[in-house]
């Protein structure tokens, strides 16, 4: 076996944060508690990640996948035959779409790590005996940082070992993120840690059947050709592609493996909720991606049980999203739906329009949670409290009108409508009408939620007190985040990328 080849430029999204993250302890050793020197490495780090995925999303684009960390003659590697299709010997493929979940789990990164910045080394907001002191800045920046990094490491993983250890990287950190910036009662962690536990235990059997069928570590159609072919080694295969879905559902919040999500958002705090709802995600969504393409030989078969998944994701998460008075529970389950609406697309196949609506998605959520954010600096809020919006406080008013939108795919929110259609396409040409039409139904429930509040924000106020106190460094990730929405309305494949196409 000849040496391992590396391209540094293409595993850049990879290694700058995971450099940052060691760098970041290093100095929070040498200085303890500073907290600008933690936030310059991690957005320096983070800001030459989206950079880079940028740069290579643009490069896949123009010639295919680019590869690095290859391994020739690896026979962990090693795959049979498979008629007309050759199989690359490197571990990590950066793809169109692969670079577009690096590039939105490094600008999610950017926005949770402002956020963090807003209370860094500070005081706990509760007086609470179980509440742990605040973990040095370093510590927390790492921890984001570690994040990122798991979450781009999954998005272009095209093997067992480096899928298992990425998913996980994007997801322990957030359990410790939960704890850390909040009381053991009260953070949601212990949800996060049993959810955690349980798909890492299930993704590991699958990963058991998966090789046990293939022969090989190689996760990828071409691995799976073979097996698929041969009704002992297909009936394995498929088990373990089932186990594969069930353990990445855990993490996207997937009916009915989502109910540690409206219990843990609400307790977590904004800064953990965004990054679960956002970079977590991505890591999820990328996990999902690699098992549908490497389940390409008997995806008929998975087929079924992926559709009752999306229908009941898409129809349970807005239905429950209805009830919801806080802002962050009604995120919760409108993260039950959209992941739903994520998974539809993949029933027929098409992974492209999948990371493209993860991609609306994740940018409008990070809008409507940093407008959360703002104007609720040290305490919790209710969507009560934001009735009349729209006269005290327009800007956010408009933001968070736009992000909403965006989720409901209404105008102005043209990419959020854009990214429905996209969902939608690849049902229609397969004939899935068990799917495209309960996807329709949701989008009319979807309506009925974000409308709910769009319309508090208009209402006038009941009492006309001062506008609240709003968080400078939250409404900027919101305004920036606001920004992207109306940049992707006017150029879709900003954020859609090849499922525009």
């Amino acid at each position: 076996m000849s040496a391992p080849q590396l391209d540094v430029v293409v595993a850049a999204p990879v290694l700058a944060p995971a450099i940052a993250s060691v760098v970041v302890l290093v100095l929070d050793a040498v200085a303890p508690r500073r907290r600008r020197p933690a936030v310059a490495v991690g957005v320096l780090a983070l800001l030459t990640t989206l950079v880079v995925a940028i740069g290579l999303r643009l490069r896949a684009s123009a010639g295919g996948e680019v590869t690095t960390l290859c391994l020739p003659g690896d026979p962990a590697l090693a795959v049979r035959d498979a008629p007309g299709q050759t199989a690359s010997e490197c571990l990590l493929r950066v793809s169109q779409s692969g670079a577009l979940l690096q590039a939105v789990a490094a600008a999610a990164g950017l926005a949770v790590l402002l956020l963090l910045s807003r209370r860094l080394g500070s005081a706990p907001e509760q007086l609470d005996s179980e509440a742990p002191a605040r973990p040095d800045p370093g510590v927390e920046v790492a921890m984001l940082l570690a994040t990122v990094t798991g979450a781009n490491v999954v998005a272009v993983a095209h093997d067992l070992g480096t899928w298992l250890v990425g998913l996980e990287l994007a997801t322990l950190p957030i359990v410790a993120l939960a704890v850390l910036r909040g009381g053991t009662r009260d953070s949601g962690a212990l949800n996060l840690v049993m959810t955690s536990i349980a798909s890492f235990a299930i993704a590991v059997v699958g990963a058991g059947l998966w090789v046990t069928a293939t022969g090989s570590l190689r996760l990828g159609g071409v691995a799976s050709w073979a097996a698929g072919q041969e009704p002992g080694d297909r009936a394995v295969l498929v088990l373990g592609i089932l186990l594969l879905v069930v353990a990445v559902g855990f993490k996207l919040s997937l009916v009915p493996f989502h109910a540690w999500a409206p219990v843990t958002y609400p307790r977590a705090g904004v800064e953990v909720t965004t990054l679960l709802a956002s970079v977590s995600t991505v890591a999820a969504v990328g996990g999902l991606v690699a098992v549908v393409r490497g389940a390409a030989s008997v995806h008929a078969v998975i087929q079924p049980a992926l559709s009752v998944v999306a229908v009941v994701s898409m129809l349970g998460g807005a239905v429950l999203a209805l009830r919801a008075d806080d802002p962050l529970r009604l995120i919760a389950w409108s993260g039950v739906t959209q992941g739903g609406w994520i998974l539809a697309p993949l029933v027929a196949g098409d992974t492209d329009a999948a990371v493209g609506y993860l991609a609306v998605y994740a940018v409008a959520v990070v809008a409507a949670l940093a407008v959360v954010a703002a104007l609720t600096p040290g305490a919790p809020r209710r969507l009560e409290d934001d009735r009349g919006l729209l006269r005290r406080r327009p800007v956010h008013a408009a933001v968070l009108t736009l992000a909403l939108l965006t989720l409901a795919g209404l105008p102005p929110g043209v990419a959020g409508l854009l990214a429905k259609f996209m969902a939608l396409r690849p049902l229609a040409d397969e004939g899935l009408w068990w799917v495209a039409v309960p996807a329709v139904v949701a989008a009319v429930l979807g309506l009925a939620v974000y409308l709910r509040w769009v319309a508090l924000l208009l209402l006038p106020a009941e009492d006309h007190g001062a506008p609240e106190e709003v968080d400078r460094t939250a409404t900027f990730v919101a305004v920036s985040a606001g920004l992207v929405l109306l940049g992707a309305t006017c150029v879709p494949v900003l954020l859609l990328g090849a499922g525009t196409s």
